[in-house]
């Protein structure tokens, strides 16, 4: 991972009730006020948080449309994201085979 992906990680814990404080920094970084929705999204064992505004809600309602229209499945999905992974992490890191 390059220094500035690095300089930008941060490792929070969950709460015993499962709540999840997020660091001052980054919610300075990306303007969230207290109380503000976020919308988790899962890939994978993945989590995405986006803050929620009609505009990100839209557009995922959207994409899940149009996938579904398509006939893509979430196991595509997933199987596509692991093949760009492991492509981008070849490409990124060749050093590590």
């Amino acid at each position: 991972m390059s220094e500035n992906v690095t300089s930008k990680l941060e490792t929070v814990r969950l709460g015993a009730d499962g709540s999840l404080i997020l660091p001052p920094r980054v919610l300075q970084t990306l303007a969230l006020q207290p109380k503000q929705e976020l919308v988790i999204l899962p890939v994978g064992e993945t989590l995405v948080l986006v803050p929620r505004s009609s505009v990100v809600l839209e557009a995922s309602q959207a994409i899940a449309r149009i996938l579904e229209e398509d006939g893509v499945t979430r196991e595509e999905i997933l199987a596509d994201l692991a093949e760009e992974r492991r492509l981008y992490n070849r490409e990124r890191y060749p050093e590590l085979g």
